[in-house]
C-alpha cells in the first residue's frame, strides 16, 4: 500500500504481521519479466501439465475444519519441501521437491526477476542492517491445485510472493492471525504481492487454493551481519 511504502515495514517488528502490498509499486519491467517467466514455465512443463490432476479435495485442504483437525492432532506441517503430499502444485527448480520441473531457461528467467524484485523488496523495509533477499519456491498452481495448511517454522524470517493469477478472483491465500487466530482469505487480483513474518514462537498457518492458472514467486528477506560483529565472529573461530 501506498502508506505502507511511505512508512514502509520495521524488518524487527512485534506489530503486524501480514501485509498485502499495493501492486502499483511493482514497475512494467518486473511485470514484463514475470510474464516472460511464466512462458517459459508453460513450455517447461508440458509433460507435468499434460499429467496434472486437479483435486477434488482441494478447497477441504485449504478450509478452515481442515486446519482444525491439524491443529487438534498436534501435527507440525513445515511446508512442500519436507511433506510433498500436502500439494498438487507443479514446481520449478528445486531438486529436493519430488517431481519439480527443472530448466535452465526458467531458471535464467527466475534469475531476471529475482533481480529485478531484490531492490525493490530493501525499499520497501526499513533496517539498520543490510538486507539480503534470496528466492525460494516457485510454483504453477494451475485450475484445481492447492497447496495444503503449513507454517515454514523451521526457517523463521520475512517471506514474500509476488503472483501472476489469469484469471483474477479465481485463487486465494488464506491465514490464520497467530494472534486473534481469525481465519483471513484474501482473494487474488490479477497481480499480487504479499509479506508475512514466520516465527517460531507464533506461526502463521496459512494455505492456498487456484482455480486458475497462478504462478508464484516466493523470496526469503534475512538481515546480513554486520562486518565488524562479522570479523569479531571471525577471531573467536580461528584466534
Amino acid at each position: 500500500m501506498k502508506d505502507v511504502m511511505a512508512e514502509k515495514i520495521p524488518f524487527k517488528t512485534a506489530g503486524k504481521m501480514v501485509y498485502d502490498l499495493d501492486v502499483s509499486i511493482l514497475d512494467e519491467k518486473t511485470r514484463h519479466a514475470v510474464v516472460e517467466c511464466v512462458m517459459s514455465q508453460k513450455e517447461a512443463a508440458g509433460d507435468a501439465i499434460s499429467a496434472f490432476q486437479p483435486s477434488d479435495n482441494a478447497l477441504q485442504e485449504t478450509s478452515e475444519e481442515r486446519l482444525a483437525q491439524i491443529l487438534a492432532a498436534g501435527d507440525d506441517i513445515h511446508g512442500i519441501a519436507s511433506d510433498r503430499s500436502i500439494s498438487n502444485v507443479i514446481s520449478f527448480g528445486l531438486k529436493k521437491i519430488t517431481d519439480a520441473v527443472y530448466s535452465e531457461k526458467v531458471n535464467s528467467d527466475r534469475s531476471r526477476v529475482d533481480q529485478l524484485f531484490s531492490e525493490l523488496l530493501k525499499s520497501v523495509f526499513e533496517s539498520k542492517a543490510p538486507l539480503k533477499v534470496s528466492s525460494s519456491g516457485h510454483f504453477w498452481y494451475p485450475a484445481g491445485s492447492y497447496m495444503g495448511w503449513h507454517t515454514n517454522s523451521r526457517v523463521p524470517g520475512w517471506r514474500v510472493y509476488i503472483n501472476y493469477a489469469e484469471e483474477p478472483g479465481k485463487s486465494f491465500f488464506r491465514y490464520r492471525d497467530p494472534l486473534t487466530k481469525e481465519i483471513v482469505t484474501l482473494q487474488d487480483k490479477e497481480w499480487n504481492l504479499r509479506i508475512f513474518r514466520i516465527t517460531s514462537e507464533q506461526p502463521i498457518w496459512h494455505t492456498v487454493y487456484s482455480d486458475t492458472n497462478r504462478f508464484s514467486f516466493g523470496y526469503m528477506i534475512h538481515q546480513k551481519a554486520p562486518a565488524n560483529r562479522l570479523s569479531g565472529m571471525l577471531r573467536k573461530l580461528f584466534g
